[in-house]
């Protein structure tokens, strides 16, 4: 007997994927063998980012006890969940549904909340996103003079697609789409409303499974108004995306892009198919998830859309073999070219590979002169590195004089901070930054002329339900000026440290005159460490009037030195490697035992034994 095939359904995720990229369709298929980097890591983020425990969050706005009445449909099986929805759909005149499963051919799609109300004959879609709204994007419906904000079109694209689905399951009745979103204005009014909602995992299914469990007992009153959870209708924009073509998704074939429905139909088709159709390439082929680095992690997408390009002579034949190892001209380093994207820039040349690209491609118009490698130089320096496998670094000492100018000793200092998308406290709003840890280490000139390190300070908020910012800065001030005056210089990686410090700075006047009775003094030194915009020259180094002691040593890293290990990046992890790797005296001091520890070398504050 021969069983019907499994149904491939188009979902909202998949719909996405259709839109940045159709041949992305054909890659996400495990069955195709191609190396996903997004693969088990997309329900991770959501928690990182908090969206599973604004989307728990989000179901006490709009029923009193959501985890008592059982409103979340639970079933994963699609044919399941969707007969679970139709019985909630039927068991009363207004029915409240998380994740209600909607299905309509070869469509399917999980609303977050839906509330079907048969005495006013309407059906509300609320998609519910962890992602920040002001005033003036309401306003202006999410658009700019160039239309649409190409941020916000994948969420209203996503609930545009809902809503064509509901319109045909729902023919009766008024579909009203909205978004639920964060106010960036709307400070919370309870205490411990994060704390309400923990993320907790169990391995009961051989793997871990992550979920948010709230109390069984929690009910609405206790939450608060819950003014930062800001419902927005949608209907005009969701009309207007119906009825026009598709913008912003610049890899959509022509002939799918008419409307909204056409593009649903033509995804669905080229996914019933399991045909590949490949379109283009451009900079957006830079973020692809479907690049693999190494043949044996599974065969990579990228590299055969580039493949592809050259055949069809989008892109020029490169000098080299196209290999996983080769870097590609979109590799290149984009950095610091405002508006311009280079790596569009170097597509458009039709460039396949980074040896390709000739300096006349991507020289600017016009360029500050400057001491040390300039955004242009560097990019120079990373097709040379690529072109001359010899050519490991290039170095600026002209740059690294100001080296010279720094006070001694030198303080290294590292935050780590939690931008929460449910405020901790009372009077936060969503993602507003909460600063719990740092660590301080020194070095230090010796008299003999060597140099000394050691982790000398350190900083950890243990009180769960304790507000740490201001005693963060308290600690932080005491661990560089115990003497109360200020000796050295500070140094930060990027702009972390110093757009904490200036949000704690700007935080601190709002709060009660007893919580931080020392506000003149914290004040003072904020001003001291992080200083104004507009002093950013002299605090990078390239003047120093001993006023603005903190250093970004990565833009120092960025103007005077390339490490081909790097591969363009400016992160820390890639940049430390390279620096191993092109100082041979410093990897073999840090290669060897006993070097960081407790009374060792390094001396560290937490580790006793090396």
């Amino acid at each position: 007997m021969q069983m019907n095939p499994k149904p491939i359904y188009l979902t909202k995720s998949l719909f996405k994927t259709a839109l940045e990229c159709p041949t992305k369709l054909y890659y996400q298929n495990p069955k195709n063998g191609y190396f996903n980097k997004k693969k088990d890591n997309e329900f991770l983020e959501a928690l990182a980012n908090g969206g599973h425990q604004v989307g728990e969050l989000a179901k006490f706005k709009y029923h009193d006890d959501p985890v008592g009445a059982s409103i979340t449909v639970t079933e994963r099986n699609h044919q399941a969940a969707v007969a679970a929805t139709r019985n909630l759909l039927g068991a009363s005149d207004r029915a409240v549904i998380a994740e209600a499963a909607l299905q309509v051919d070869k469509l399917f799609a999980r609303v977050d909340i839906l509330i079907k109300d048969d005495q006013k004959n309407t059906v509300e879609l609320l998609e519910v996103k962890s992602k920040k709204v002001t005033e003036k994007q309401v306003k202006n419906r999410f658009k700019n003079r160039n239309g649409y904000e190409k941020g916000w079109l994948p969420y209203l694209y996503d609930i545009a697609f809902q809503t064509e689905m509901a319109l045909r399951v729902f023919p009766d009745h008024q579909v009203i789409p909205k978004l639920v979103l964060l106010d960036s204005e709307a400070a919370c009014d309870v205490d411990q409303l994060y704390q309400r909602f923990p993320v907790v995992y169990d391995n009961a299914n051989g793997g871990f499974e992550y979920s948010v469990r709230c109390d069984p007992k929690l009910r609405r009153n206790a939450l608060g108004r819950l003014d930062s959870l800001r419902e927005i209708t949608v209907t005009d924009i969701v009309d207007e995306l119906r009825n026009s073509p598709i913008q912003g998704f610049p890899h959509v074939p022509t002939g799918a892009s008419q409307n909204l429905q056409s593009c649903i139909s033509w995804a669905s088709d080229l996914l019933q198919s399991g045909a590949r159709e490949f379109v283009k390439v451009s900079k957006l082929c830079a973020g692809c998830e479907f690049r693999s680095e190494k043949i044996e992690d599974g065969k990579s997408g990228v590299h055969q859309c580039w493949q592809e390009a050259i055949d069809h002579e989008l892109l020029e034949e490169p000098e080299r073999h196209l290999s996983y190892a080769e870097p590609l001209s979109i590799d290149l380093w984009g950095g610091k070219t405002g508006n311009k994207s280079i790596k569009q820039t170097v597509i458009d040349a039709r460039r396949a590979l980074l040896v390709d690209i000739a300096e006349e491609d991507i020289r600017p118009k016009s360029e500050r002169e400057t001491i040390g490698l300039s955004p242009h130089g560097r990019r120079i320096a990373q097709i040379s590195a690529a072109k001359e496998a010899n050519r490991a670094y290039e170095l600026s000492e002209q740059r690294l004089e100001v080296m010279n100018q720094w006070e001694w000793p030198l303080h290294m200092i590292d935050f780590e901070t939690s931008t929460p998308a449910i405020p901790f406290f009372k009077d936060m709003k969503p993602y507003e930054t909460l600063a719990f840890q740092f660590s301080h280490h020194i070095m230090e000139r010796n008299a003999d002329g060597t140099v000394s390190i050691r982790h000398a300070n350190q900083w950890i908020s243990t009180s769960p339900n304790a507000f740490p910012n201001v005693e963060f800065v308290r600690r932080l001030r005491k661990a560089l000026m115990p003497t109360g005056e200020f000796k050295g210089t500070v140094f930060r990686f990027h702009n972390h440290e110093r757009s904490v410090l200036n949000f704690l700075k700007g935080s601190f006047t709002k709060l009660p005159s007893d919580v931080v009775p020392d506000l003149d003094q914290l004040t003072r030194f904020i001003d001291l460490l992080a200083g104004d915009a507009e002093t950013e020259e002299k605090r990078v180094g390239r003047a120093s009037d001993g006023s603005r002691p903190m250093v970004d040593l990565h833009l120092l890293l960025e103007e005077s030195y390339y490490g081909a290990k790097s591969n363009g990046s400016g992160s820390l992890k890639d940049i430390l490697p390279a620096i191993l790797s092109d100082a041979d005296s410093v990897a073999q001091l840090y290669s060897k035992e006993g070097i960081y520890g407790t009374g060792l070398m390094i001396n560290s504050l937490n580790f006793t034994e090396p």
